[in-house]
């Protein structure tokens, strides 16, 4: 099996560099756009905080202030950090921090997760009050944690239409920590009769429908050195409750884990997983739709183990599949390419800058940051600057949709968009929309696909709430605004 998977590889990996070798490479523009920190970076979480269609950036930095950069829209962003509210800049341990419009008033709130220096500092809540600036309401909301929380993350486990609140938390007797949305502008901690608090070591919480019932299920990534923990994946009962189903579902991860991302890696419709491991080998694990996954990390063809960190999901050529690339903290990044079929190879050493190497790479996400429907890159770095990498494929075969959402929560976390062929049932693409992923990261709240623009496409959008929206005839080279019909 070794020899055959050997000379496929081969065959896939030049099949895939020779075509990145005819894309435009992606640029290094990090300096002329203003984002360029060199702090102790952590976390990256994109935005749109001024609703003017252009995705903004928060950095978060483990020591020395945190950053938050408005997005100009001509490839160049502002600092405005210092006007954008007493506490925004943190300047203590911050992680992986999220956005996510808890109150439901049509501005993206902000939620720092904290750590501490000295001794655990308490989480931080900051409301967009739509100036430009926001106002911590960390107190009135009761979601001041003070757990060394190593990243937050924005969900509406029950599809009440409101946004509730995870925390992973890390270090000895840590437990994670649930709170519910009480619609009200606070939060109560539902850790207890959720069964969701987690005693490990916890590094991220990523939330996805892994069954297909329209009920957000939770990953969360553990370990510590030096034999790392088992993963845990908490299914979503649909009444307020969670099941540890970790082993029978083929995901209880034995490594140190750091980060982990959901995808639909080979077009089937269910959200397939990877998990980025500090020590020990990356997984790979395919959903059989049901929630139950199996090991395929071989579709992988790497020779990196362990010191992984920052994984990220996107279909960087606009050729139909979504592609990997994956912060490295002791090597080099890697850039894998996907076949169409969930085969990666890496492709690093034809565009090096995207290597990082030497530089102990944190958090990482791809976002449009220049709306030209191709997906950029940011890679947040420690003692070193971050990156932006801008992606200059310049081609239509794209396109982008925004939802939002009435009965759902307001932002559309948990929605999923499927893209059919024309007048068929067959499905070509399904992406779903979450806040946090990876390793303390947030894509921005649009989803992203590549599609050939010489071909119309129907598209099925179904809300949390189990209300769709269905288009046909849809032209690639655009993007798409979609509200929740209100019944």
């Amino acid at each position: 099996m070794a020899k055959t998977w050997n000379v496929l590889g081969i065959a896939l990996a030049l099949t895939l560099v020779a075509g990145l070798a005819t894309a435009s490479e992606f640029a290094d523009i990090s300096q002329s756009s203003g984002v360029a920190d060199d702090g102790l970076g952590k976390g990256i979480a994109f935005a749109d905080i001024n609703n003017d269609g252009l995705v903004d950036l928060y950095v978060s930095n483990k020591g020395g202030a945190n950053k938050l950069y408005l997005n100009q829209g001509d490839g160049v962003f502002t600092d405005i950090t210092a006007s954008a509210g007493a506490g925004i800049d943190h300047p203590g341990l911050t992680m992986g921090s999220v956005f996510g419009d808890y109150d439901n008033d049509g501005l993206i709130d902000l939620y720092l997760a904290t750590g501490g220096q000295y001794e655990i500092e308490a989480n931080r809540l900051f409301r967009n009050l739509g100036n430009g600036s926001f106002a911590d309401v960390t107190d009135k909301a009761g979601v001041g944690l003070k757990g060394f929380t190593y990243s937050a993350s924005f969900v509406d486990y029950d599809n009440d239409g409101d946004l509730d609140l995870y925390c992973a938390n890390y270090g000895v007797g840590a437990k994670n920590v649930l709170y519910r949305n009480n619609g009200d502008g606070t939060f109560s901690d539902v850790t207890e009769a959720s069964g969701t608090g987690d005693p490990s070591w916890s590094w991220m919480g990523v939330w996805a429908d892994v069954n297909n019932d329209r009920f957000p299920d939770l990953y969360v990534v553990n370990g510590r050195y030096p034999a790392g923990e088992p993963n845990r994946l908490y299914l979503n009962n649909g009444d307020g409750t969670f099941s540890d189903v970790s082993a029978k579902a083929g995901v209880a991860d034995p490594n140190w884990g750091l980060g982990a991302a959901f995808a639909d890696i080979d077009n089937d419709g269910d959200l397939d997983l990877f998990v980025s491991n500090y020590v020990g080998p990356n997984g790979l694990y395919l959903n059989d739709g049901k929630g139950l996954f199996t090991s395929a990390s071989a579709q992988i063809q790497s020779d990196h183990e362990g010191w992984g960190k920052g994984p990220t999901f996107g279909d960087v050529d606009n050729d139909g599949d979504l592609d990997l690339y994956e912060g490295d903290c002791k090597q080099a990044n890697q850039l894998y390419l996907n076949n169409g079929k969930g085969q990666f190879v890496d492709v690093a050493d034809k565009q090096p800058q995207l290597k990082c190497e030497t530089v102990r790479t944190k958090g990482t996400a791809f976002a449009d940051i220049d709306n030209d429907g191709d997906l950029d890159l940011y890679v947040v770095n420690w003692g070193a600057p971050n990156k932006l990498y801008k992606n200059d494929q310049n081609d239509s075969n794209w396109l982008k949709v925004k939802l939002t959402g009435t009965v759902s929560n307001r932002d559309a976390y948990g929605a999923k968009v499927r893209v059919y062929a024309p007048g068929s049932d067959q499905l070509l693409a399904m992406r779903e929309l979450r806040s946090a992923s990876g390793f303390c990261a947030q894509e921005p709240q649009v989803l992203h696909f590549g599609l050939k623009s010489n071909q119309a496409y129907d598209l099925a959008v179904e809300f949390p709430s189990g209300r769709m929206v269905k288009l046909a005839d849809v032209k690639p080279g655009q993007a798409l605004d979609i509200t929740e019909p209100a019944n």
